[in-house]
């Protein structure tokens, strides 16, 4: 069993499989050595997300995903349904909106350093032209593949640019296959990607090697908190191996979720986890 002490807090995981060659766990570490901002840089220079997002029903999770993106890079872009436009411009001053269509997505993909879509996502054909049409055409770019775009995206235009984000019923819907650690690091290795496993103990794979993630808890099964996690994965991507910014974004977004079940109990919310993140970001740079 494998444990750690962090803000008073001791993260203990009893349901961890025995321990092969190369499985590893996510730590403060992977926070500490994200890129950090140089004091010469401009505006644009410490990373530009893309935020492919949200549907006439699932407005929220656009919102949740491009504000905690906005937390840590430089400029977010904004494509979403026509209806959710006032919305997300009222949600944040920071946002550059656009509508949702081919040509937008073509303009802002070229100015981007990465790419989330799927967040709040309609499951439809022109979302899924536009979905394939990027991987296919911008596959230099980094992508944060989430929720409907799993099911959108065509497999084969899968590479080392793309981290996928699935539950477990994602995963099994996708691959056909079981949602086992084993299962991550064969379809990551099959597709060239990374594959991060969402659960109770959370699996990180490159198809290499497989990780475990201990920080979270049961609040984080609260709904937007995986667009918290997207968000932060697509805006660590800008600037970080693909790898590096898959585990400090599992690890913060737990630990964020222990630090407030330790103060609150199970009474918090995707708003509050998006709030105490760069707090929590902070101390891991200050102490590990």
């Amino acid at each position: 069993m494998s444990s750690f002490s962090i803000l008073g807090l001791t993260h203990k995981c009893h349901k961890l499989p025995k321990e092969k060659k190369g499985n590893c766990t996510s730590s403060p570490s992977d926070v500490k050595h994200l890129a950090e901002r140089k004091p010469d840089s401009h505006k644009g220079q410490n990373g530009i997300v893309l935020c492919i997002v949200g549907s006439k029903q699932y407005h929220g999770a656009a919102v949740f995903a491009a504000k905690t993106a906005s937390l840590f890079v430089d400029l977010i872009y904004v494509l979403s349904e026509k209806e959710n436009l006032p919305i997300l411009k009222k949600a944040s001053l920071e946002f550059i909106v656009s509508e949702l269509t081919l040509k937008n997505a073509r303009k802002f993909a070229e100015k981007a350093d990465s790419i989330l879509i799927g967040p709040g996502l309609d499951a439809n054909n022109e979302d899924k032209k536009i979905i394939n049409y990027l991987l296919k055409n911008f596959r230099h770019k980094k992508f944060i593949l989430d929720a409907s775009a799993l099911c959108l995206a065509d497999k084969k235009l899968l590479s080392k640019n793309c981290v996928l984000t699935p539950h477990a019923a994602e995963f099994k819907k996708m691959f056909k296959a079981e949602a086992t650690a084993e299962n991550a690091k064969k379809f990551a290795k099959k597709y060239n990607c990374i594959i991060v496993l969402k659960s109770n103990i959370n699996i990180i794979s490159d198809g290499k090697s497989i990780y475990h993630n201990l920080t979270g808890n049961a609040g984080l099964t609260t709904g937007g908190t995986g667009d918290v996690l997207a968000g932060m994965l697509a805006a660590f991507a800008c600037k970080n191996d693909l790898k590096q910014a898959s585990l400090a974004a599992i690890f913060l977004n737990g630990f964020a979720g222990d630090i407030l079940k330790e103060q609150r109990g199970y009474a918090f919310n995707a708003e509050n986890l998006m709030q105490i993140l760069p707090f929590a970001k902070k101390f891991c740079e200050d102490n590990y």
